[in-house]
């Protein structure tokens, strides 16, 4: 009875961290650029379980012999977060700054915006993102809509002259009839490896995973940008809703199964002794 109290208790936690992944998806179903996450789990090893000091098995010395119950299940563990990196519908804007990523078909690369911040947590370092809502700050340089620079093939972006600035497929930068830049794309052959979410839809290389800084540009040869799009979340608020529906029973569930052993318990510790007494 207490092993199922285990097993329902691993249950509800692994519901609870579910529901959670499961809510910020749904939070982000209109988030540019936004990658859906899924929790996966797996079951806890089994416990082999003995029975000790039971008077009622000695053996021909008098000693106490370990009677062997069986293995205790304790239920599932979550163990990691997969990411979907697969692409977000786009959603045209006519904004000639904002731009959306066409990674080619068949290459296997995921394909994301340099930017750094300038300020706060993180200032100085390098972040990706598929967020292509670009826009030109107050002093001069090509932004994402936070605020941080987008990075070219030379560092910074910077718009010198007012001008119509808009960007084409192949990541150049033109005012007016004039190239200023270009944009530097950074790809990824295995972005579950070698990405970690840093908040704020923005990605940063997992320091644990041994993975350098992309070099080049993937512009070059793996993908093209669409001008005056930008790309939508690929978390859907159906499926969402449908995984909270579903987490809630399971919660409850598992909910019911605690009260039940503990029905059985307190019938065991109370009526069945109370019964032996007498």
């Amino acid at each position: 009875m207490v092993r199922g109290l285990y097993t329902a208790a691993a249950g509800m936690l692994t519901i609870e961290e579910r529901t959670a992944v499961t809510a910020n998806n749904l939070a982000n179903v209109d988030t540019a650029g936004f990658k859906n996450d899924l929790l996966t789990y797996t079951s806890a090893p089994g416990i082999h379980t003995w029975r000790t000091g039971d008077p009622s098995t000695r053996d021909s010395r008098g000693y106490s012999v370990p009677q062997y119950i069986g293995v205790t299940n304790a239920g599932v563990l979550d163990t990691s977060i997969w990411r979907d990196f697969s692409p977000g519908a786009l959603r045209h804007t006519g904004n000639p700054l904002d731009i959306a990523i066409n990674d080619e078909l068949g290459s296997g690369l995921v394909s994301m915006l340099r930017v750094v911040p300038q300020s706060g947590p993180g200032a100085g370092e390098v972040f990706y993102t598929r967020a292509g809502q670009l826009k030109i700050s107050g002093d001069g340089f090509l932004v994402d809509n936070q605020g941080r620079r987008v990075q070219g093939d030379g560092g910074d972006v910077v718009i010198s002259e007012p001008a119509q600035v808009e960007i084409d497929s192949s990541g150049n930068v033109l005012a007016g009839t004039q190239q200023i830049g270009r944009l530097s794309l950074a790809a990824f052959d295995d972005p579950q490896q070698q990405l970690e979410k840093a908040g704020d839809n923005l990605w940063r290389i997992k320091t644990e995973s041994g993975a350098s800084a992309p070099a080049g540009n993937s512009l070059d040869d793996s993908c093209s940008l669409e001008a005056g799009c930008v790309e939508g979340s690929n978390a859907s608020t159906v499926t969402s809703l449908v995984e909270l529906i579903s987490q809630m029973r399971h919660f409850e569930a598992s909910q019911k199964l605690i009260q039940t052993q503990d029905s059985l318990l307190n019938l065991a510790a109370n009526q069945i002794g109370r019964q032996a007494n007498q």
